[in-house]
């Protein structure tokens, strides 16, 4: 009897513990996941404009959807990306190319008729040096002229008349492999 009791107790005890650790951990995981799921630190550079997180589901493959910016940041998505490279605009649709900022790539626009050879060509070159599925760099033509050269990540773009390498490098820098799916940088 006194053996069972000491076991009914010591259960107790067990389970008061176990509760109290819990409490005490779930604030700690809860603030270390919050703190990695930021995308942005609170300095950005000038001309980075931030837009709300539009969602991030998976749309059946080949299916549409409608975003609130142009180009899009954030939302629903094919379940398929595309492997950081250069494209045509016909090539892609902004599904696929959401999906690829969700996995924390950057999709350059980019007009053909605006920016020289030269400029095209560093972007090429940027975009060779960073191929990772979860980190990559992707260019994709674009015929706007009011707005040669756009940047975007995961809720975020900058707008620039025409190539500012070091405007494009810092950008690049704040936000490849920081995409929400699976941070990698």
């Amino acid at each position: 009897m006194r053996n069972s009791n000491l076991y009914r107790q010591t259960l107790k005890w067990n389970k008061c513990f176990f509760v109290l650790l819990f409490a005490a951990v779930l604030p700690v995981l809860f603030l270390l996941q919050e703190s990695q799921a930021q995308t942005a630190p609170l300095r950005l550079p000038e001309g980075v404009e931030l837009y709300e997180n539009e969602g991030n589901e998976h749309l059946e493959a080949g299916k549409r959807a409608f975003y609130k910016t142009d180009p899009p940041t954030s939302g629903a998505h094919d379940p398929r990306w595309l492997p950081p490279s250069i494209y045509e605009a016909e090539e892609t649709r902004d599904e696929l190319l959401v999906h690829n900022l969700e996995h924390g790539n950057i999709v350059i626009y980019f007009n053909r008729s605006v920016l020289s050879k030269e400029d095209i060509a560093w972007l090429a070159e940027l975009s060779k040096k960073h191929i990772g599925q979860w980190d990559g760099v992707l260019l994709v033509a674009r015929t706007d002229k009011k707005q040669p050269l756009i940047l975007t990540a995961w809720r975020a773009a900058l707008r620039l008349d025409g190539l500012e390498k070091e405007r494009v490098l810092s950008f690049v820098d704040l936000f490849r492999g920081r995409g929400p799916e699976n941070r990698v940088r």
